[in-house]
């Protein structure tokens, strides 16, 4: 079995700032090639020092469109909306257009159909891979909102054509119990630049178990057999 192709910083803050030139590349290679750029973005806590960063470039934020590659099924103006995170912490990018997975008021929710804000968003991405991706992963190895047991396999194929799926975690984690839209694996393998980003020796531990676990139980293990060119960017 060949090394994992880990790029490593020495803390954080080397991290947030290699992270954010690469997305800064990607950008200025797609604004290059097509006018404009587009990337998904992970949540969670730890690549926001490194959109702060990015979001502080010269840029031509304008032409630059962010999705989330999750999304929480709560209110636009819910503090746990990775959407309304994206928007505070791109709020130095004027201009840059940020677009929703789920509506602004969503109603109960129903995993049918409760992709369509999702698709909508991503249309203009039909027959186009995105710029950059940018995930990260879970102790449990999840990544987006692709759980271990709860996940579809359809959404763990990167042959399979669906761009998102709705589920409900099982268990709910604590810190964000709530039903969500994630992207599929074949949509966020479908990129020119695709990053991970992980921090500590327990999460580069579980990433290198993952390799020999089932994708059911490990869901990144999925997207390290998809995605040979893969970018892991670890600090300790």
């Amino acid at each position: 079995m060949r090394p994992l192709p880990i790029i490593p910083s020495a803390n954080a803050d080397t991290l947030a700032d290699a992270v954010a030139v690469a997305l800064a590349e990607a950008v200025r290679v797609g604004l290059a090639a097509r006018g404009e750029a587009w990337l998904a973005l992970a949540g969670g806590s730890t690549p926001f020092a490194a959109y702060r960063r990015f979001a502080a470039m010269d840029l031509p934020w304008p032409k630059v469109h962010l999705v989330a590659s999750d999304e929480r099924w709560v209110p636009a103006t819910h503090d746990k909306r990775n959407e309304r995170a994206l928007a505070d912490a791109f709020a130095a990018a004027v201009g840059v257009a940020i677009h929703p997975l789920v509506p602004a008021e969503p109603s109960a929710f129903v995993a049918v159909g409760a992709g369509a804000t999702a698709e909508a968003s991503l249309a203009p991405l039909a027959h186009r891979a995105f710029d950059a991706v940018l995930l990260g992963m879970g102790a449990d190895a999840h990544f987006a909102s692709l759980f271990p047991q709860v996940t579809p396999p359809s959404a763990l194929d990167a042959g399979d054509r669906a761009p998102v799926v709705a589920l409900t975690p099982d268990p709910l984690p604590p810190e964000a119990p709530f039903p969500r839209i994630s992207l599929t694996l074949s949509r966020l393998v479908a990129t020119r630049s695709l990053l991970l980003m992980i921090t500590g020796e327990a999460k580069r531990a579980v990433l290198e178990s993952a390799r020999t676990r089932p994708a059911t139980d490990a869901p990144i293990h999925a997207l390290l057999a998809a995605a040979p060119d893969l970018a892991i960017h670890w600090s300790p």
